[in-house]
């Protein structure tokens, strides 16, 4: 079996808490060895890493896949992604399940990717409203036991994104979000499956789901968007007195829907704040007519970036993700943050500490949050790594289980991913 030798690097993986120059040898799809140096001969293909970081593949803890599990899978590996957890949303503007003919049809189609695919389904309340696909994902109090077994039983990796109006407007209506919530974290907990969350606008959601959980374990997603109006510190203060619960942050300057019909895309709309951002260029033109216009959509919250910046600096939020509506540009708009981030700091070693706490939250934090098997290099882990050129601001080098699948910026014919199974 072929050997690749990654040598030179300056290696950051919390995961295994080493942060240094190292050398990292991969056979098959698991990391061998890595040690300070690595002599290998004629027996390993050598990726020179010399002046690169070499950090665990990032695991991204929500990605819509708007334009299909398919074509953001090729998209995310130059954003240094190598698994992403794909949660439901409208395709091609056709709600989720209708799009890929059942959870079998998303099932499938997430195996054998270029990159890993850890899929999260929603349960939402029975009289949920006003977006498409959740809807078709509302689910009778008395069913949610059995959905939560059933997904258990296809692997999914997590129950997610529940989209509840806790104390706000969220992208679905629904009456009963208290209720519902309690009755889905009695059954999360009891199955220990992770459960993701996206409250109602404001801190009141943040407070009012805390409260809800009453100890039990529950992650809630993009704070510093919830929060963007309100006082993100007093919501970071409660993060840190509830040990039960998870968070994460977007690192961007937009949030978005792929729903035409969603309350926050007409809000804005109304505002004349809804955009569409070009994938190449991120070039932003106004929305006209939203009736006539294609998804995704984007809009702007008030301190909607201030947050993202203090949140992904803050201890108490655990992860960061990209929150991608399918067509690649909040991944890069994370990516490019991140570096710009990193790069405005001038003492050397500074900057690799701030890299460190990044990378944290990029790789092994997502993946306790998610009790997968990834998110570090550590020996006999799965060889899910990513060289980042940080001067020029790119990533250079991507390989999934073994199998190299971004060289040099661009793609290769390899697809080294798999389907990410709960408890996998």
């Amino acid at each position: 079996m072929k050997k690749i030798l990654i040598k030179n690097g300056y290696v950051i993986d919390p995961g295994s808490e080493r942060k240094g120059c190292y050398d990292i040898l991969i056979e098959g799809e698991k990391v061998e060895r890595i040690e300070e140096e690595i002599t290998c001969g004629k027996n390993a293909d050598i990726i020179d890493a010399e002046g690169k970081i070499v950090v665990p593949g990032f695991i991204d803890l929500q990605v819509n896949p708007g334009n299909t599990i398919e074509y953001i899978c090729e998209m995310l590996p130059s954003c240094g992604i190598t698994t992403p957890l794909i949660m439901p949303c409208n395709v091609n503007g056709i709600p989720f399940l209708d799009y890929y003919g059942g959870l079998r049809g998303v099932i499938d189609a997430s195996d054998g990717q270029r990159v890993n695919v850890a899929n999260a389904i929603s349960i939402e309340p029975p009289d949920t409203g006003a977006h498409e696909t959740y809807m078709q994902l509302a689910t009778p109090v008395n069913s949610i036991k059995s959905r939560i077994e059933e997904f258990i039983e296809l692997g999914i990796t997590a129950v997610g994104e529940v989209v509840l109006p806790l104390g706000g407007t969220a992208h679905i209506t629904t009456s009963m979000s208290e209720e519902f919530l309690d009755k889905l974290l009695n059954e999360t907990e009891r199955h220990d499956i992770p459960i993701l969350l996206h409250t109602g606008l404001g801190l009141q959601g943040i407070e009012k789901a805390v409260e809800v959980s009453s100890g039990r374990k529950m992650h809630i997603c993009h704070v510093g968007s919830t929060c963007s109006q309100d006082n993100i510190h007093k919501a970071l203060v409660l993060l840190s007195e509830n040990g039960n619960i998870t968070s994460d942050t977007h690192l961007s300057e937009v949030a978005g829907s792929n729903s035409r019909n969603s309350k926050l895309v007409v809000e804005y709309f109304d505002k004349g704040q809804a955009v569409h951002i070009d994938a190449q260029t991120l070039k932003v033109e106004k929305v006209e007519d939203i009736n006539k216009a294609r998804p995704p959509f984007y809009y702007n919250k008030v301190n909607l970036f201030e947050n993202n910046i203090i949140c992904a600096l803050s201890e108490q939020v655990d992860a960061i993700e990209s929150d991608d509506l399918g067509d690649g540009i909040r991944s890069k708009i994370l990516l490019k943050n991140l570096f710009k981030l990193v790069n405005s700091v001038a003492l050397e070693h500074v900057k690799h500490e701030l890299m460190y706490k990044m990378i944290k939250k990029l790789t092994i934090n997502p993946a306790k949050i998610l009790k997968i098997n990834r998110g570090t290099l550590g020996e006999g882990a799965f060889a899910d790594a990513v060289i980042l050129d940080l001067h020029n601001e790119r990533v250079e080098t991507v390989m999934v289980n073994g199998k190299i699948v971004l060289f040099n910026g661009k793609l290769t014919g390899e697809k080294g991913g798999k389907r990410i199974r709960f408890k996998s």
